[in-house]
């Protein structure tokens, strides 16, 4: 192979280039919801983040990812002084700027890969030598949880921020993709509720404001065009109501042992009420739009129909 460099979008190397046997050695300072797509470890391996205070409160590292890689039995460790990106295969060395993250996807990152066994030595001694480490178990996670409860997103290209983006105002900007979906009734695998407990705010204990917005988690069997920033009207089974838009604000986070099935967040207003179908039909009609296929999973191409149906909860 020799080495190779890959940028501005390294990710699909370096996902390719780890699905290798043997056990895998990674230093990724910081996880998003997308890193078990991005970095698909497995039991045996050992993955090193910066779990610290100031990348939780940062919303850097996400304590719901950390519970995923230990789900699947990877030693997570956390060093504060991390800030590095490599990973060292039983033949590779990946070394570069990548965070395990969505945001990375969007940044112009770059890396280089290569078979060249005295970089690959260097690399494992490195990590090897990471200081200040930290055991990441259930403890370490609920009290990360609680400072990630306690920050915000912020700025920081490459890292975070890109979520805060998409979250500053309930709908992105500008709306081009919405999709009509009718609501699938299942149960959560212990994996997808593990990770929607993580994420989800944890209920006030004592009196104060209503919550504006609330996590919600779809489930996608088959392969789909649904992605990060795109609008979705749920209509219920029976054809008998219409849901407020709810935002997509994860990419698919693949479900182990699941079969290919993939999992999105969902962020929803709480405030807004589901709407009669058959009326909102009827509004449709008047409005110039008698082929709405509002009972028909589709997406929606036209813009004045995506407008008409956000303006149903004045959006």
């Amino acid at each position: 192979m020799g080495t190779t460099f890959h940028g501005p979008d390294p990710w699909p190397h370096i996902t390719r280039a780890i699905r290798t046997r043997g056990a895998r050695l990674a230093a990724i300072a910081y996880l998003g919801l997308e890193a078990p797509e991005l970095l698909p470890l497995r039991a045996g391996d050992v993955l090193i983040v910066n779990a610290s205070k100031a990348a939780l409160r940062a919303h850097a590292t996400s304590p719901a990812i950390l519970a995923y890689y230990l789900g699947r039995d990877v030693r997570v460790l956390s060093s504060p002084t991390l800030h590095a990106n490599v990973i060292a295969t039983n033949r590779l060395a990946v070394i570069g700027s990548a965070n395990a993250s969505v945001n990375s996807i969007f940044a112009q990152d770059a890396v280089i890969i290569t078979d060249d066994p005295n970089i690959l030595s260097q690399v494992r001694t490195f990590i090897d030598n990471i200081d200040e480490i930290t055991d990441v178990d259930q403890v370490f996670i609920d009290n990360a949880t609680r400072e990630w409860e306690i920050g915000r997103a912020v700025p920081i290209p490459g890292i975070s921020g890109r979520v805060h983006d998409l979250e500053a105002d309930f709908l992105p900007s500008p709306l081009t993709r919405m999709f009509i979906k009718h609501v699938v009734d299942y149960k959560l695998s212990p994996t997808e509720q593990h990770i929607m407990d993580e994420q989800q705010p944890r209920k006030r204990t004592t009196a104060g404001p209503t919550a504006k917005y609330q996590l919600e988690s779809l489930r996608i069997d088959k392969p789909s065009r649904i992605k990060r920033g795109d609008v979705i009207v749920f209509v219920s089974v029976d054809n008998e109501w219409i849901y407020p838009p709810a935002v997509v604000v994860s990419e698919p986070i693949r479900i182990p042992h699941a079969g290919g099935a993939v999992l999105h967040f969902l962020r929803i207003r709480t405030d807004l009420s589901p709407l009669p179908l058959t009326d909102s039909e009827s509004r449709l009609t008047e409005l110039g739009h008698p082929g709405s296929r509002l009972r028909t999973d589709h997406y929606v191409r036209s813009p004045s129909l995506r407008t008409a149906l956000l303006d149903f909860w004045d959006l």
